[in-house]
């Protein structure tokens, strides 16, 4: 899991935002044509200052490396204006739109399209209280019930680690997590494998990982979606991470 030599833009609109606890949303905007790419959106309203953010990531598919990442943040100044109360227009989320508007040249350069998520294997959002948080079984086909696509074995591991000089506050909370993929196919064979060896940037401080979805085009490129659990200032946030690869 690694960070191309691309382009890496985050965008701050931020002047002493606390970054209060939030449940974010999630949107996977699909492959490109040729399932190389691959794009996911989230979008959240900080708990307590009520300002929006958002992040838009695209990544190479069989890489697992970040091509581009917008990432907005309000700021509490920002809701007002001559102060008047909140200026959110006709937008439930403005975070969200300017990151449309600075992403969609590049989505559509590179073919992505919300028309194209392939074959949506797995979706268990957090209102399924009964599916298995590390561990779910898949196939990336399905004709009928009795004809289908071979399956699969999707596996989380966590391994405790804090990081280097960590901040004074992160004591109060679980200690951050490395996170390993598997996915093995009825043989046993490993098909896919992603670990991190060091701390992945933006998710530091992650303690937790849920399966949400899966998603699979041309029967092996493929787009994981995880829950998040990291520190927020009022509670814990919960938010997305999107790891890619190919079944091979």
């Amino acid at each position: 899991m690694k960070y191309s030599p691309f382009c890496f833009l985050i965008l701050f609109f931020t002047t002493g935002m606390s970054g209060a606890a939030h449940l974010a949303s999630v949107e996977f905007l699909g492959f490109s044509d040729d399932g190389m790419f691959a794009a996911m959106e989230q979008r959240w309203i900080s708990d307590g200052s009520g300002a929006p953010g958002a992040e838009l990531i695209i990544k190479s598919v069989p890489a697992d490396s970040v091509i581009r990442r917008y990432r907005i943040l309000w700021s509490e100044e920002m809701l007002y204006v001559d102060g008047m109360d909140k200026v959110f227009l006709n937008s439930d989320n403005p975070a969200r739109d300017s990151i449309h508007e600075l992403s969609q040249t590049l989505l559509d350069s590179l073919g992505i399209s919300p028309g194209n998520t392939g074959v949506h294997c797995i979706h268990h959002p957090l209102t399924d209280r009964d599916a298995v948080p590390d561990r779910v079984s898949f196939v990336t086909w399905l004709g009928t019930f009795s004809y289908m696509g071979p399956e699969y074995v999707l596996q989380l591991r966590h391994y405790p680690e804090m990081p280097e000089s960590p901040p004074e506050w992160l004591t109060m909370f679980d200690c951050p997590v490395l996170l390993e993929i598997l996915i093995t196919a009825q043989s046993g064979d490993t098909l896919m494998f992603q670990k991190d060896y060091s701390p992945e940037p933006g998710y530091e401080y992650v303690s937790d990982y849920r399966i949400r979805d899966v998603y699979v085009v041309r029967d092996s490129l493929t787009a994981i979606i995880l829950n998040t659990v990291e520190p927020g200032f009022e509670g814990a946030d919960s938010r997305f991470r999107m790891i890619t690869g190919v079944l091979h």
